[in-house]
């Protein structure tokens, strides 16, 4: 016969993830913001415990290492840029509508602290950590081939060309990204961003 807990220990359990949680949220924004002002080599044990202000013994107790704390960066980063657009919103209007929503909402996500971390620990680790090895856009394919479906529900692209679409805004905003880094003061990205969406409703909605 299972028994059932007393009130004040489910209120006290809350508490208990509660404080879990926002430790966990505390690690995370250590090591992404360890990434972004002095890049992926920062982010070492000593110093993720220190910004986080806990001790290594409590990163490990919520996420077991550093090689887990990046596959948790690298999920988020995932599963925020899918549940941004799967938003109802971005399947309705004029097709040259939804790829301008789709390639905008891929720009803004991209300029967030999470991808730009993410982009950090793909490069260092080259494709040989499990997370990066999972969630690289090549491996993830089909997770963006259904979503890309889902927007663009009115294309006669086959799979291929709407791959290539899909993979054509990621490289080409990833490469953007880097220009900004490297020519901050001169470059101006929206001129390039207008003729991606130009590449995409061409490969998507105008091809032969």
């Amino acid at each position: 016969m299972s028994q059932e807990l007393n009130p004040a220990d489910v209120e006290a359990l809350g508490r208990q993830a509660a404080k879990s949680r926002a430790t966990q949220e505390k690690i995370i924004n250590a090591v992404i913001g360890l990434i972004k002002e002095k890049g992926f080599a920062a982010a070492s044990s000593t110093q993720i415990a220190k910004r986080a202000g806990v001790t290594w013994g409590a990163v490990q107790h919520h996420f077991g290492g550093k090689e887990e704390i990046l596959e948790e960066i690298l999920a988020r980063s995932h599963v925020k840029f899918h549940e941004t657009l799967s938003a109802p919103r971005f399947t309705v209007g004029t097709a040259s509508r939804r790829v301008g929503k789709y390639v905008d909402a891929a720009w803004q996500h991209y300029q967030g602290e999470e991808y730009m971390a993410t982009l950090e620990i793909l490069l260092a680790t080259r494709g040989h950590g499990k997370a990066a090895n999972d969630l690289s856009i090549s491996r993830s394919r089909e997770s963006h081939l259904q979503l890309g479906r889902k927007i663009f529900h009115d294309s006669q692209a086959s799979d291929k060309v709407l791959g290539e679409a899909i993979y054509l805004v990621h490289c080409m905003l990833t490469g953007i990204l880097i220009e900004i880094a490297l020519e901050p003061r001169s470059f101006n990205p929206k001129v390039y961003i207008r003729h991606l969406k130009n590449m995409v409703m061409e490969l998507l909605y105008e091809a032969d």
